[in-house]
């Protein structure tokens, strides 16, 4: 009895016409998504100092924008640990 589906004896690799612009549109994905995430924490550090500052209407939750800044932290550390892993 033969089973059909077997994994590959060896590991398959694309040819560098595949993988190559493969690998930079993967490196001009990362790079933005860092460029992203530093523009975030930014406006979300002088968002809330505006609201800390003015006694008016506030733009957004102090709770909403802590969440953005936690979020924007950890998708821009883990996208400067994917880039130095792909380099």
């Amino acid at each position: 009895m033969s089973i059909y589906a077997q994994p590959p004896t060896e590991p398959v690799e694309f040819p560098a016409e595949v993988w190559s612009p493969l690998m930079t549109a993967l490196s001009w994905l990362l790079w933005i998504g860092i460029i992203a995430c530093v523009a975030a924490l930014v406006l979300c550090g002088a968002i809330l100092v505006n609201q800390r500052k003015s006694t008016g209407v506030q733009i957004v939750e102090s709770a909403t924008l802590a969440r953005i800044l936690l979020c924007a932290t950890v998708i821009g550390s883990s996208s400067g640990l994917a880039q130095a892993v792909m380099a």
